[in-house]
C-alpha cells in the first residue's frame, strides 16, 4: 500500500471513536465500513496531499471517487491538514474528510464526527528567518522534490540528510538544522515510518524560499548580443561555454513550457572553474560585450544550482524551483510565465 493510502486511512482509522464503525479491506483497493447498526457501506478513501482547494478539488474529480458518489457509496477525502477554504468546498460537496492533525467533519451513516485540530504543535511564532545557507539546503530539497511524480508513493517524502547535504554543498549540521526550522514552521512533519519526514505545507514553503530568493541581489551581468532570437543566443551562449552553460528563467522554461512569443531576456548561470574570473574571456569569445539593457544576464552558478541541473534537449537547464524564482524575479512577461510553468512544472508544489 502506498505511503498515502496508509496515512488516509491511518487518518481516519484514528478519527473513529473506538467501535463505532469497523473497516475491512476489499479486494477493489476500497473497504468496507461496518457501521453501528450492523449495516455495511463500501468505504473510498482518497488522499488530497497538502489539503488546499485546488487537491481537495482534485480528489473530488477523481474517477474512483465520482463513481463511489454516483453509486452511493461513502466517500472520505484526507490530507496532511485541510485548509479552511477546502473545508467549505468539501462541506457544499457533502463530503466527509478527515485531517493528519486531527481533524475531521465525518458523516458516516449515523456515526457523525466534528472535530478541530487536536493540539498540535504550534507553528513558530516568527517566520523562518532564511540566510544562504538554508536557501541552499530547501533549494535542494525542493529539486528532490519537483523530480517525483506527485501521483507515487514516496512523493511527499522529505530526503535524507546525507543526499541535501551532497546536493546543497551544505554540512551535515546544517541540513539537519534547516530540517528542524522547517517542521517549526509545519512545512514538514514526522512521517509514517520510524524517522521519517514528509512534506506537510509544500506551497508555503516553496512560496517563501521563491520569494527570498527573488528578492537576493545576485551578481546578473547584462551583456548585448547581435542576434535577436532567443533560440540563437542560446545556441551562441553554448558555443562560448559549453557545459558550463546552466540556463534558468525564460531560458529554461522555454524548453520545457513554451509560453512566450517574441523576444525576451537569456538568462543563465556559468559553472566556471575559474568562478567569474573566467568570464571576461568567455563574453569575449562569444562577442558579447556589457550592456545597461541587455538580451543576456549571466551569473556565476553556486553549488546547489549546479548540482540539482539536468539536461532538457540537449541543454544543462536549473532545476524547476530555480528556474521558477528566477522567473518571478523578473520581468512582467516572465512572471506571468512563472505561474504557467509553476503549474505544470511544479505540481508536487502547486
Amino acid at each position: 500500500m502506498p505511503n498515502t493510502e496508509e496515512f488516509a486511512i491511518t487518518a481516519l482509522a484514528e478519527a473513529l471513536p473506538n467501535g463505532s464503525v469497523v473497516l475491512s479491506p476489499r479486494r477493489d483497493g476500497s473497504w468496507t465500513a461496518t457501521l453501528p447498526d450492523g449495516s455495511r457501506r463500501r468505504l473510498v478513501v482518497s488522499w488530497a496531499g497538502y489539503g488546499y482547494p485546488r487537491d481537495v478539488q482534485r480528489a473530488l474529480i477523481d474517477p474512483e471517487v465520482r463513481a463511489a458518489r454516483e453509486h452511493g457509496d461513502l466517500i472520505v477525502i484526507a490530507a496532511h491538514t485541510v485548509s479552511p477554504g477546502a473545508r467549505q468546498l468539501l462541506r457544499s460537496e457533502g463530503a466527509s474528510w478527515v485531517g493528519r492533525d486531527g481533524s475531521a467533519e465525518l458523516r458516516l451513516g449515523t456515526v457523525w464526527i466534528d472535530r478541530d485540530r487536536a493540539s498540535p504543535s504550534r507553528p513558530a511564532d516568527r517566520p523562518l528567518t532564511w540566510s544562504p545557507a538554508r536557501a541552499d539546503v530547501t533549494e535542494a530539497l525542493l529539486a528532490v522534490l519537483t523530480e517525483r511524480d506527485p501521483a507515487t508513493a514516496g512523493a511527499s517524502d522529505v530526503p535524507d540528510v546525507e543526499m541535501v547535504a551532497r546536493l546543497s554543498g551544505r554540512s551535515l549540521g546544517t541540513v539537519a538544522g534547516t530540517y528542524a526550522l522547517l517542521d517549526a514552521q509545519q512545512w514538514t512533519a514526522p512521517g509514517f515510518r520510524p524517522r521519517s519526514r514528509v512534506v506537510a505545507n509544500g506551497p508555503a514553503m516553496f512560496d517563501s524560499w521563491s520569494r527570498w530568493a527573488g528578492e537576493q541581489r545576485r551578481r546578473f551581468d547584462g551583456f548585448h548580443s547581435v542576434h535577436r532570437d532567443p533560440a540563437r543566443i542560446v545556441e551562441q551562449l553554448g558555443e562560448a561555454f559549453g557545459d558550463e552553460l546552466v540556463l534558468t528563467g525564460a531560458a529554461a522554461s522555454e524548453l520545457s513550457r513554451p509560453t512566450l512569443t517574441g523576444g525576451w531576456v537569456v538568462t543563465a548561470y556559468v559553472a566556471s572553474p575559474d568562478a567569474w574570473r573566467g568570464i571576461d574571456e568567455a563574453t569575449r569569445r562569444a562577442r558579447l560585450i556589457p550592456a545597461s539593457v541587455p538580451r543576456i544576464r549571466l551569473a556565476p552558478t553556486t553549488p546547489v544550482i549546479e548540482r540539482t541541473a539536468s539536461i532538457v534537449d540537449g541543454r544543462r537547464v536549473a532545476a524547476p524551483a530555480r528556474v521558477y524564482a528566477d522567473l518571478a524575479a523578473g520581468t512582467d512577461r516572465e512572471r506571468e510565465a512563472a505561474e504557467s510553468f509553476r503549474a505544470t512544472m511544479l505540481q508536487v508544489l502547486s
